[in-house]
């Protein structure tokens, strides 16, 4: 089947790539990549061939994080229903990798932020390319940290680690993220998938079951908390994205100018 914005491929080996598929746009969450990346897991699901999922980028970037362009959408959606509000940011997606039974990896080919960065870091394992850059962008836009990035971030790199980054909105490089406990691995370009694949190749060659009983006991005692964070998350969301520094912030964006200064309203 094919998806909008998605790539979805699988080899005889037991092996599919999901590759995210808008590089114009350093593969941005747009909404209907949103919307398609549970139909392609769901897919993944249900294919007894399938053991190991792989997701990466098109082109020179991962994932940079949500469509600033659809933000327009969300002006003046204060009495939106909590449904609504996630369907348009594409927050489906936020807890898809960790419920597929099946291991995933992350290949983070480029830059790998915002939306992206939890997109990654829902994924079992993370390996990076050199050239891969991390960061937490939306305090930078006037919003809070969202997709669930306020579970998977502080889990990975530790209270101190991730809200420096969220706080300051600083980039940091592959070899700054491995120090942190981002990644696992970080490899030269050329090298990402052969590397990649060759580790799903060994995963591949275990026991499925207790390879799911495995990440089904791991993953398991965070959905609860997860699903707490993605509802503090909406309720955040919705109060910044009414202000007057989210709107200017927004404004400066798209007309390609320098960040207000905020005001706090």
């Amino acid at each position: 089947m094919e998806y909008e914005d998605l790539l979805l491929e699988k080899d005889d080996c037991g092996i599919a790539t999901l590759t995210l598929n808008v590089p114009n746009k350093l593969n941005a969450l747009t909404v209907k990549m949103g919307m398609n990346l549970p139909l392609a897991v769901d897919e993944v699901a249900q294919d007894d061939s399938v053991r190991v999922l792989i997701v990466t980028g098109a082109g020179r970037g991962f994932c940079s994080g949500a469509d600033v362009s659809a933000m327009q959408l969300l002006t003046g959606a204060a009495e939106q229903s909590r449904f609504n509000r996630l369907q348009v940011t594409g927050w489906p997606a936020a807890d898809i990798f960790p419920k597929l039974l099946k291991p995933t990896i992350a290949a983070i080919n480029g830059p790998c932020v915002g939306a992206g960065l939890s997109l990654a870091l829902s994924c079992d394992i993370r390996i990076a390319s050199e050239t891969a850059r991390f960061g937490v962008a939306q305090v930078a836009r006037a919003l809070v940290p969202d997709f669930g990035l306020t579970c998977y971030l502080p889990l990975a790199a530790g209270m101190s680690s991730a809200l420096e980054l969220m706080y300051t909105a600083e980039l940091i490089d592959a070899a700054e993220a491995l120090r942190i406990g981002l990644v696992s691995r970080v490899v030269p370009p050329d090298d990402l998938m052969k590397t990649t694949r060759e580790l799903a190749n060994k995963i591949v060659q275990q026991a499925p079951l207790s390879v799911e009983l495995t990440k089904k006991m791991v993953w398991r005692g965070l959905f609860d908390r997860l699903a707490r964070q993605l509802d503090l998350e909406t309720d955040s969301i919705r109060i910044c994205r009414q202000s007057e520094d989210h709107r200017e912030s927004v404004k400066a964006f798209l007309e390609k100018k320098p960040l207000p200064t905020f005001k706090g309203k």
